[in-house]
């Protein structure tokens, strides 16, 4: 009996492993979705979408600079998209 009860245990413990796993292998992406979107923040662009990100850039505690891009969504030669840098700014405070 007590042979049973471990063995179900076991074998508990081994299905569980392979269900985990599985949900860590499992991802929201679809295969092949690089070369059709670009991917910012969690988010999916398609072909010549635009994005602009803007952060702070501090070089001193009294000097600091505000930069943003902006970038595009094209598709590379290899087939696969990517974000290209359009232009940037960046202004001193």
């Amino acid at each position: 009996m007590k042979a049973l009860t471990l063995g179900l245990a076991f074998a508990l413990l081994a299905s569980q492993a392979s269900a985990q796993q599985s949900l860590i292998g499992a991802s929201p992406i679809p295969v092949g979705a690089e070369l059709r979107f670009c991917y910012y923040n969690g988010l999916a662009y398609s072909v010549d979408a635009y994005v602009v990100t803007s952060g702070n850039n501090t070089v001193t505690e009294t000097s600091s600079a505000r930069e943003e891009h902006l970038l595009r969504c094209i598709k590379g030669g290899d087939g696969a998209m990517k974000w290209k840098p359009e232009s940037g700014i960046q202004v001193n405070r």
